[in-house]
């Protein structure tokens, strides 16, 4: 009993320094060929294991088992060193744009390059910055690629950036079988490429070309648009539709035929945008705080306002001013507005309109467009605003951009089943009614107008709201 106890030791012995020989291998496959074991080579290294109680039975199982170890190191370096192509014949690379514009799919393409005469299946992934990720996507995720010999793959996937700032892409990962499926080859490629999320210039581009359709329109069609100013601008031939106050009648009885006037909306006026930048902004709506869709919707009003020869200027406030742009025009001024307002952040502090109102106001020399974005759901703050806005009303036009809540008026409109239904109804009926007042207080103010609206919709209805005001010349 002693004998086979000693003659088994003995035997485990060998097998621990054959399998020591073996991890010693991977290991230095590892280190030099930056490979890793598959699950089939896992199997075969520790398969020698449970052979060793066939010893017993067949004694020269030892002797193949012997065998085994050094024949699995070499085929193991032949797979690594000889019939797997190493790193440096696969090149990596990405392209993506270096601006993404914040609540919009923004595209990242990968390349995987094959320089070698050998098949190869990978898998590739890339590390997204967090604030990039597409809820749709895990923080690690991976793309298969299958790579014939000499030839390459492109791969894509999508962001959605939620949080504007700088972001880094780091290099990308990539890991391919072994000629023989024992290894794992890794490799890392590209280089790492720097975004910036700025505000949603893609929406803002959409609303300066809509403006420029609108323009370039008829006669009727620009004054159902509220596109047709007060200033005289020249004469032309009547067309079908044309408002009959304003035939020039000596011109048409100079020509025998009829002609209207023309005019065109005055040049050159001031518009202030202000955003609230307080604790209310910082709440979400559809991904995006109530901050964001403010300042796309502010940035989008502003560039159709350059764009129509107005003047500009904006300024970020809560308790105190955060930062501010002088009334200015042209496209370098709008390229400034978005280079300062696009670097704030809303804060969870109560804004302090009367202070920062009164700041603002003794800067206006002229008549002023003075636009408010801010956030209202209760009388109390509406009042608050409303003393603070008396600095403006005298001398000033005012729009206030507050966010319609389609949810909560959803809720309010829907017809109850249960008796939970029914609560929510009535809650939501409440805060649809104290919201009724709070816009109510303010649109009773002189010279103010409360522009209420979804936040995918608040620069169709701000700039709507804006041309029928210069139409009515009430700037």
């Amino acid at each position: 009993m002693d004998g086979l106890h000693a003659a088994l030791l003995d035997q485990l012995k060998d097998s621990m320094v054959q399998l020591a020989f073996v991890l010693g291998a991977v290991v230095l496959l590892g280190v030099r060929a930056k490979a890793q074991p598959t699950r089939r080579s896992l199997l075969l290294i520790f398969l020698p294991a449970p052979l060793l109680l066939l010893e017993f039975v067949w004694p020269g199982v030892g002797l193949w088992l012997a065998l085994y170890t050094p024949l699995l190191m070499l085929v193991l370096l032949v797979d690594a060193f000889l019939l797997t192509p190493p790193a440096r014949f696969i090149s990596l690379s990405r392209t993506v744009s270096r601006k993404l514009s914040i609540g919009q799919a923004g595209t990242v393409q990968l390349t995987a390059i094959n320089n070698s005469g050998v098949p190869l299946q990978a898998m590739v992934r890339d590390s997204v910055p967090p604030a990039l990720m597409n809820h749709q996507l895990p923080e690690e995720f991976t793309l298969s690629a299958n790579l014939p010999p000499y030839s390459h793959q492109m791969l894509s996937y999508q962001v959605r950036p939620l949080q504007r700032g700088g972001y880094r892409f780091e290099r990308i990962h990539l890991r391919y079988r072994s000629r023989l499926g024992l290894l794992w080859i890794t490799t890392r490629g590209g280089r790492p490429d720097k975004v910036r999320v700025t505000p949603d210039l893609r929406r803002i581009r959409r609303m300066r070309i809509q403006a420029s359709r609108a323009l370039s329109g008829g006669e009727m069609h620009k004054r159902t648009l509220g596109l047709e100013g007060t200033q005289f601008s020249g004469l032309r031939h009547y067309l079908a539709g044309d408002d009959i106050k304003k035939m020039a009648w000596q011109a048409t009885a100079k020509l025998e035929q009829p002609v209207v006037r023309t005019y065109e909306p005055e040049v050159e006026q001031p518009i202030l945008v202000l955003l609230d930048a307080g604790r209310r902004m910082e709440s979400r709506v559809r991904n995006l705080s109530k901050y964001d869709w403010a300042l796309n919707a502010a940035l989008a009003f502003m560039a159709v306002a350059l764009d129509r020869g107005d003047c500009v200027g904006a300024g970020i406030f809560h308790h105190k001013i955060l930062a501010s742009v002088p009334v200015g025009s042209g496209k370098s001024h709008l390229n400034r507005l978005l280079e300062t307002l696009g670097e704030t952040e809303p804060q969870p502090v109560e804004p302090d309109y009367a202070s920062v109102m009164f700041q603002f106001a003794r800067n206006l020399k002229r008549r002023t467009l003075v636009v408010l974005f801010t956030d209202l759901s209760d009388p109390l703050s509406a009042r608050m605003l409303a003393r603070s806005l008396e600095v403006f009303s005298r001398n000033h036009l005012l729009m206030i951009v507050t966010f319609a809540d389609s949810e909560v008026m959803a809720q309010a409109e829907v017809l109850p089943e249960t008796a939970m239904d029914a609560y929510r109804k009535g809650v939501a009926l409440d805060l649809v009614e104290e919201r009724r007042r709070a816009l109510g207080m303010l649109a009773r103010s002189r010279n103010v107008l409360v522009i209420d609206a979804p936040p995918d919709t608040l620069d169709e209805a701000l700039i709507r709201q804006y041309l029928h005001a210069k139409e009515r010349s009430r700037l």
